[in-house]
């Protein structure tokens, strides 16, 4: 029995071998690819611009003769910069082998490599073909292909074609304006500068506007007058000039792209109008130092376009006038003792401006508008100081009236600012001469609405002039060259005689304290004695003494001594240029800086133009 089923078992087993080894007709065996090979039209391209849309390379592979419908083959293009290709572009083509590309596709890829225009740069090309799914990855042989990117060409065109002439009356209108096609560079950020020169000049240091990633730009006539003087079209000439764009790669200006054509026309320019405007010279009292005595040597603004000054002048001497105290780079003048046109920069004459033939007192009138000076014998009565008197003021009527407090400090050469509580429904008027009656000058109006005329002795009204409607503190500017007062709410730092302070601490004036001084931080008025401002008149303090130099050390200017309460100071040294005074919370935690160099200095506090200077002594 037990044969009988192993017989059994042997007979299954060799039926089951024999039903396997049975080949099954019709199963489909696939066969392995082969790797393609790449071929191009060419190995070397330097198109042109104008070859953007063109086909400049046709790339074609042969078929790796998957065991599938071609159509569904799939192949992925390479290009890279080296032959590691880590960082390629790729394309994907899905059934062809061949594929073409524009110069602007190239141009981009080797753009976005980094590579600088105009010069020649070997690209490293390959193909990988798979299935649709990505299975079986064959790579193709690398080629190289040389090719030189290209520039796009940049034209500039322009509102202005001929001759433009420059007028002060129009200085915000617009002179010209420009526009121009982009010119692109892969994905980089474009941007444009444009530059202008006077023809002749070649661009070798020209004036530069920059406009970012902008197609187009505008110019007002003022910046156009600005650029065309400091390239060296003095105000009043005529010169040819030229502008050209240039692009530059990124945001910083520093490398250049592309010059678009230049653009030339004629130009006539104007004296430009300066914020201020000074005198010196060996004709004037502060001879040829540079920078002049001020308030004394510093024009007084008639209007938007004429300056004037009333001053000694002695004969056989000269002059210039000069818009930036201190500085030699800009000038003025004249070929005239008694007037004519206004020169500027290199026309001033070697010899100066003349003074007049007789020495003595003249009125010198600078008209920007017209650029003409005029310098006439004075016979005005702009006095050397002034105060003011009235029971609209906080010392009534009695005169002499209280001083410094009620001393205008003087602007300029020929006007006076004062800082003043006035009450409304009173009165008041100016005196030349503390304590003295014998002449006056005041207005019909209270000055705020509309500038008030200033009036003289007898033609004051008798009723005198009236304060304005509402009580309350406001600055008083008089102008003996243009014969006018204004009257205005006071909206700056609050003049020390105008806080009150806690009780027990010394008040009215002006202290310095802080670890730059020699007192310290120690807030006490024995500690800050020493350190007392001497108050000039009503709103100019001043103080001569030693400082530390800088080191994390730093200072305050309070208005009274023993109180923290209010205090002054601002962010800058004032040694360079004059600091703008901040007020309590406008003050930098910081503190004011100290000067770069320890040693005396003389710090000028001025509430009426709001700022303070350090001159080292």
């Amino acid at each position: 029995m037990k044969s009988l089923i192993k017989l059994s078992f042997l007979s299954l087993l060799v039926a089951v071998v024999i039903t396997s080894c049975t080949k099954v007709a019709g199963l489909q065996m696939y066969a392995n690819g082969t790797a393609p090979v790449l071929s191009s039209s060419t190995n070397t391209i330097v198109p042109k611009a104008s070859d953007s849309t063109s086909v400049v390379l046709t790339l074609n592979w042969t078929n790796p003769k998957y065991a599938t419908d071609s159509s569904t083959e799939k192949y992925i293009i390479e290009v890279d910069s080296t032959n590691s290709f880590t960082h390629e572009v790729t394309w994907t083509v899905n059934g062809r082998l061949n594929e073409t590309f524009t110069a602007l596709q190239l141009n981009n890829v080797l753009a976005n490599f980094g590579f600088a225009p105009g010069k020649p740069f070997n690209i490293n090309i390959r193909v990988t073909s798979s299935y649709g799914n990505n299975n079986e990855q064959y790579k193709s042989n690398v080629i190289v292909v040389a090719m030189t990117p290209y520039l796009v060409p940049i034209t500039l065109s322009s509102s202005v074609t001929s001759a433009l002439t420059l007028q002060i009356s129009n200085a915000t209108s617009t002179a010209a304006t420009f526009s121009w096609n982009g010119s692109p560079y892969g994905s980089n950020t474009i941007s444009y500068a444009m530059q202008f020169d006077t023809v002749g000049g070649n661009f070798a240091n020209p004036q530069v506007f920059q406009y970012g990633t902008s197609l187009n730009s505008s110019i007002v006539e003022n910046d156009l007058n600005t650029a065309a003087i400091n390239a060296g079209v003095y105000g009043g000439l005529t010169k040819n000039v030229e502008f050209r764009i240039v692009s530059y790669k990124g945001t910083g200006y520093t490398t250049p792209l592309v010059y678009s054509n230049v653009i030339k026309f004629n130009l006539t320019t104007y004296v430009p109008v300066p914020a201020n405007l000074y005198i010196v010279g060996d004709a004037t009292p502060g001879g040829w130092n540079n920078p002049v005595p001020t308030p004394s040597q510093q024009f007084t603004r008639i209007n938007a376009v004429s300056f004037g000054l009333i001053i000694n002048l002695t004969a056989g001497k000269s002059y210039l006038f000069l818009p930036k105290n201190g500085d030699w780079g800009h000038k003025y003048g004249g070929a005239s003792a008694t007037g004519g046109t206004l020169l500027a920069d290199g026309q001033v004459p070697g010899s100066n401006t003349p003074a007049p033939a007789t020495t003595g007192t003249y009125e010198i009138v600078i008209n920007f508008q017209t650029n003409s000076y005029t310098v006439t014998p004075y016979t005005g009565s702009a006095p050397s100081n002034l105060y003011i008197v009235g029971d609209a003021t906080p010392g009534g009527w009695g005169n002499p009236v209280p001083t410094p407090t009620q001393q205008f400090t003087p602007i300029d050469n020929a006007s006076y600012g004062i800082i003043l509580n006035l009450t409304a429904g009173k009165s008041y008027l100016f005196l030349p001469l503390n304590g003295d009656w014998g002449h006056k000058f005041g207005g019909a109006t209270d000055g705020t609405s509309s500038v008030g005329t200033l009036l003289a002795d007898g033609a004051v009204p008798g009723s005198n002039t009236p304060a304005p409607t509402t009580s309350g503190v406001y600055e008083i500017v008089v102008n003996f060259l243009a014969n006018t007062y204004t009257v205005t709410p006071y909206t700056g730092p609050t003049l020390p005689a105008n806080i009150v302070p806690n009780p027990g601490t010394l008040q009215t004036g002006l202290w310095l304290v802080g670890d730059a001084t020699p007192a310290g931080w120690n807030n006490t008025p024995g500690a800050l004695a020493s350190q007392h401002f001497t108050q000039i008149d009503n709103a100019h303090f001043q103080l001569k003494i030693a400082l530390a130099s800088d080191g994390g050390k730093s200072y305050l200017f309070l208005p009274a001594a023993g109180d923290w309460g209010n205090k002054y100071g601002g962010t800058t040294d004032g040694t360079q240029a004059p600091g703008t005074l901040l007020f309590n919370g406008a003050v930098p935690g910081s503190n004011t800086p100290p000067p770069a160099a320890a040693g005396n200095y003389l710090i000028d506090v001025n509430f009426l133009n709001g700022a303070y200077t350090l001159t080292k002594q």
